[in-house]
């Protein structure tokens, strides 16, 4: 396929409670997963970080979808930072941009398509709150870049009982040094799922950078990690 083929970027727009959010989807749709990455909660979808993770997959044959919370298009708009949403705000329009990404398959494959959903920090702890739920049927599997075990330094609060519930395979891809998922904490509890793995990002801090001068360094591990398990969870659908 020519490059500028499976780089091909699409927008548009999405209403969620009488709000509009803006998405970009990256790479094409054709035989390929479809990988929906949620932004964490202080960076946008057009951060650096949001935008090597989709440009690195679609090269890797994952076509990549971003999407804004409510919170994150209203601080874009009108330049000032807002909190994030309440969390069945932010699951809410995560279900809305499974559904968006749904719509866009042939009707053969709607019942189980080659949908993996996650996202950076808070985007993909708010998609496993949706799959908890089970409200995403039609999901294939999970992809959390750096999931937010606990807030810092309160490991005694862990964001762990509603991974229990979630039947598709996970994958969560975290660092030795973050801050947010200690990973004596995080190793027992992923090893306790079903279904479940752990990438470890070796010296990788919460955003998986291992050099504080080039964030991405090292991001081709875990982003060819990242693109296996899509493909493999997606086939196996």
């Amino acid at each position: 396929m020519p490059p500028s083929a499976r780089n091909r970027t699409t927008q548009g727009e999405l209403v969620v409670h009488d709000q509009r959010v803006s998405w970009i989807r990256d790479g094409v749709l054709r035989g390929r997963p479809i990988y929906i990455l949620a932004h964490g909660a202080g960076a946008p979808y057009t951060s650096p970080f949001m935008q090597a993770v989709a440009h690195g997959l679609v090269q890797r044959e994952v076509c990549v979808l971003r999407f804004h919370f409510p919170y994150m298009e209203r601080a874009r708009r009108d330049r000032r930072r807002y909190p994030p949403d309440r969390p069945a705000s932010l699951v809410e329009t995560c279900r809305a941009v499974v559904d968006l990404a749904t719509a866009w398959l042939p009707r053969a494959k709607r019942s189980r398509p080659p949908l993996v959903v996650g996202g950076k920090s808070m985007g993909g702890r708010m998609m496993s709150m949706l799959l908890a739920a089970d409200a995403a049927p039609a999901v294939a599997g999970a992809v959390y870049l750096g999931y937010p075990l606990h807030a810092p330094g309160r490991t005694d609060k862990l964001r762990k009982e509603h991974l229990q519930s979630i039947a598709v395979p996970q994958l969560f891809v975290s660092g030795t040094r973050d801050s947010l998922a200690r990973l004596e904490l995080l190793r027992p509890i992923v090893g306790a799922l079903s279904r479940a793995e752990l990438h470890v990002v070796e010296g990788g801090d919460h955003s998986l950078s291992v050099e504080r001068k080039n964030p991405l360094a090292g991001s081709e591990k875990w982003l060819d990690a990242v693109a296996r398990f899509c493909s493999t969870v997606a086939a196996a659908a």
